[in-house]
């Protein structure tokens, strides 16, 4: 594991070897989620022959951009070492609020929005081992309010709760940044967006919803999932009317 940059990153032991794998899964996850509930989705993948990086960021990754590229840098150099062992396909997989922890700031880099420290042949690399994304009660909205109150709940009735000094900082760290500066609130969420949007060239996209999940509302998912349509993107939404 690579603590201490924004979060935290490590090769899910259940995967295939380095350079035996079939393809590389980049599991983005939510803030307070853990090992126990990314299981599942890790042994999918490792039974297909797919090798899973897994990346938990920290809440200040949330708002501190800074935080988000270090982690997002940390990433992408465990997948330039995969790749230069063996090419193979890659899916970025965001599980709620991990498309604005890590991901979008994984896109920026490849996209050389923002500075890293790979080099730009290595950015080429990553990017165009990228085949898809899949967004399950994803990606977020990050207006504040709706911010503060995704990270102090669990993202589903099997996640880990957080405890009463945890959701005490989502609240404090919400309202600083949303009192000292809300323009760089609403620059970020714009941002944030505008790369998810700049994302549709990275092959089709896989979306799951629930309309009984009021983290991640079914009207945001389902418009973020025609506006890629619009862009040309192959899009296939999942939508469970009652799990939330």
């Amino acid at each position: 594991m690579w603590p201490g940059c924004g979060g935290r990153f490590y090769w899910a032991p259940e995967s295939a070897p380095p350079g035996q794998a079939r393809g590389v899964a980049v599991l983005f996850a939510w803030v307070w989620s853990d090992e126990t509930q990314l299981r599942p989705f890790v042994e999918l993948y490792s039974s297909l022959g797919w090798r899973c990086l897994v990346c938990h960021p920290d809440l200040v990754a949330l708002y501190l951009s800074e935080k988000a590229i270090s982690l997002a840098t940390g990433v992408i150099n465990e997948l330039v070492k995969e790749l230069k062992i063996k090419i193979v396909p890659i899916v970025l997989a965001s599980f709620s609020g991990g498309s604005k922890g890590c991901m979008y700031k994984v896109i920026q880099l490849l996209d050389g929005i923002c500075e890293g420290d790979a080099i730009m042949k290595d950015y080429r690399l990553v990017r165009n081992c990228i085949c898809g994304q899949i967004y399950d009660s994803s990606p977020v909205d990050f207006v504040s309010d709706v911010g503060a109150q995704f990270v102090q709940k669990p993202a589903d009735g099997n996640s880990s709760q957080p405890t009463i000094l945890h959701s005490w900082m989502a609240k404090a760290l919400a309202s600083v940044m949303d009192t000292l500066f809300p323009s760089r609130i609403e620059a970020q969420r714009a941002e944030y967006w505008h790369t998810l949007y700049s994302a549709a060239g990275l092959g089709p996209v896989l979306l799951f919803c629930s309309e009984a999940d009021n983290l991640a509302p079914c009207y945001i998912i389902c418009g973020f999932a025609r506006r890629l349509i619009e862009l040309g993107t192959e899009v296939k939404l999942m939508n469970n009317r009652t799990s939330p």
